[in-house]
């Protein structure tokens, strides 16, 4: 599971530089990274041992109902990094601080991001977690699914590899870092609605223009 996952990892994206001079740069370069974020991690969903055993439609719920979470887990661990400028790293070549997040109307997606970012850093968290963890959320969704049994032989094979790992990782005190990286969900589900209710405001404002797949994730499933 550990194997696939860290080659499986999508690389960091580069923004789309015809969209630096459009009106609302940074609200039009963040969806269009979304976007590309998106169709990364569909990729990337694929590729984990057990997801494509489940039914077509029980795959695209799942996504529907997790990839606010797995791109925020993605956008922190990437974020790490500059933990001590406040800096959220969404491109290799674009981060935002809080006054660009404040002037763009995104205050509270960079503060909710931010928390999470302070939560990994004091983990510590390694990138065989990081993976592991990410591909947990995308199992632990809580939407209505037509082979239940399916999903949960799905998440308890993440969650065996998980506990295995930092088994071997942290061999004192694993079972409590096991526990503490769990903790860390809650805030990440409590992010889907942030980010959610962020883009849909923007959508119904008619800010920017929110490319296709981007609107479908969106507008699918609410929690």
């Amino acid at each position: 599971m550990l194997e696939v996952l860290s080659q499986c990892e999508p690389d960091i994206l580069e923004i789309n530089r015809s969209l630096e001079s459009v009106k609302h740069r940074s609200l039009s370069i963040l969806s269009d990274l979304y976007d590309r974020e998106l169709v990364g991690i569909i990729g990337w969903a694929k590729q984990i041992p057990g997801f494509t055993d489940l039914s077509l439609n029980d795959q695209m719920r799942l996504l529907q109902s997790t990839w606010a979470e797995i791109l925020t887990l993605t956008l922190a661990h990437r974020s790490l990094q500059l933990v001590g400028l406040r800096r959220l790293k969404f491109a290799s070549d674009f981060t935002l601080d809080e006054r660009q997040s404040r002037d763009c109307g995104a205050l509270e997606l960079y503060l909710t991001c931010c928390h999470i970012v302070e939560r990994l850093d004091n983990l510590s968290i390694l990138k065989e977690e990081y993976y592991l963890l990410k591909a947990l959320i995308l199992a632990n969704s809580d939407v209505r699914l037509d082979e239940y049994h399916s999903l949960k032989k799905f998440r308890d094979s993440i969650l065996v590899a998980l506990s295995d790992t930092v088994a071997i990782l942290r061999p004192v005190g694993a079972f409590n870092h096991v526990q503490q990286l769990l903790l860390c969900m809650p805030a990440l589900r409590q992010a889907d609605h942030v980010i959610r209710r962020f883009w849909t405001d923007v959508h119904q404002q008619e800010l920017v223009p929110m490319n296709k797949l981007f609107l479908e994730m969106l507008e699918a499933y609410c929690r």
